[in-house]
C-alpha cells in the first residue's frame, strides 16, 4: 500500500481551492473548454458529410468488414440506434472517422500536393546503423577500424555498443527521418548510403552512424492521411485558438439574476 496518511487532507484542500475557482477559468485550465470545443467542432464537421447513393455501397461494405450483423438498408437518419449495443459503439468509431476522412479528402484536396512538397524531406524513411560510445578514443580507434581494416559494422555494434542498438548489430529503423535527434537528422540528411560519419557527441554519447537504406517519401494512401490529419489538426489548433479567445472574457462576467 502507498502512504495515504494525508491524503484525505490534502484534497479536502484541494476541493476547496477548486470551488474557489470561477468554473471558466477551471475548464480553461483543466483543458475541458478546449476538448468540448474540439468535440462539437468535428462533430459539425461530420455531420456535415453526406454521401450518394453510388458512394453508399462501398461504404457500406467498409463499415460493416467484420461485423457480426447485418447491415441497414441506408445510412440515411440515426440507422446505428437500430443496431444491438454491443456493436453500437465500435461502428459509431467507424463511421465518425470514415465521414471524418471524407470531409478532409473534399476540403484539403487541393492543398494535399504543395503541402505534400513541403513535407517531403521529413516523410523520408531511413535505416542506419549506431554505435553508442562514452569514450571519444574508442570511438575513433572504431571509425578508422572501419574505413581502414574494412571491419564489419555489426560486428563491431555487437561488441561494442552500449545502447540497445547492439541487440540488432547496430540496425535501427525503419523510421521517418525526422523522428531521430536533430544531431543526428544533421547527420543522415548528407550521409551517403554505406559510408560511416566521423565520430560525433549527442549529449553524453558518441556515436558513429552509417547509412544503410533510404526511401523517398511517396504520396500513397498511409502518407495522404497522415497529411490529411496534420492539415486538419493545423486548422482546428487555429479555430479553437480564436474561438476560446473570443468567448472566455464572455463565460467570466457573472449571470444576471432574472426578473421575478
Amino acid at each position: 500500500m502507498l502512504p495515504a496518511d494525508h491524503l484525505l487532507v490534502d484534497l479536502t484542500e484541494a476541493v476547496a481551492e477548486t470551488a474557489r475557482q470561477p468554473i471558466a477559468e477551471l475548464l480553461l485550465q483543466r483543458g475541458i473548454l478546449r476538448q468540448t470545443a474540439k468535440d462539437l467542432l468535428l462533430q459539425r464537421l461530420r455531420d456535415s458529410v453526406s454521401f450518394t447513393p453510388e458512394e453508399e455501397p462501398i461504404v457500406l461494405k467498409n463499415l460493416w468488414e467484420g461485423v457480426p450483423a447485418d447491415p441497414p438498408a441506408s445510412l440515411q437518419g440515426d440507422w446505428i440506434s437500430s443496431l444491438p449495443e454491443l456493436i453500437q459503439g465500435p461502428l459509431r468509431d467507424r463511421w465518425n472517422q470514415m465521414r471524418l476522412q471524407k470531409w478532409m479528402e473534399t476540403t484539403y484536396l487541393d492543398r494535399l500536393e504543395p503541402y505534400f512538397l513541403e513535407r517531403r524531406a521529413d516523410l523520408e524513411q531511413v535505416v542506419y546503423g549506431m554505435i553508442r560510445l562514452r569514450n571519444q578514443g574508442t570511438a575513433e580507434e572504431l571509425y578508422l577500424r572501419l574505413l581502414d581494416d574494412a571491419a564489419d559494422f555489426g560486428t563491431l555494434a555487437r561488441s561494442y555498443s552500449l545502447g540497445e542498438e547492439r541487440f540488432t548489430r547496430g540496425l535501427v529503423g525503419p523510421m521517418l527521418i525526422s523522428q531521430p535527434h536533430a544531431t543526428i537528422r544533421a547527420v543522415l540528411d548528407k550521409l551517403p548510403i554505406g559510408e560511416v560519419h566521423p565520430p560525433f557527441r549527442v549529449d553524453t554519447w558518441v556515436l558513429l552512424v552509417q547509412m544503410e537504406h533510404r526511401r523517398p517519401a511517396s504520396l500513397n494512401d498511409a502518407t495522404r492521411l497522415q497529411l490529411f490529419n496534420e492539415l486538419l489538426t493545423q486548422d482546428l489548433e487555429a479555430t479553437l485558438d480564436s474561438s476560446l479567445q473570443a468567448i472566455y472574457p464572455g463565460l467570466l462576467v457573472p449571470a444576471l439574476p432574472k426578473e421575478s
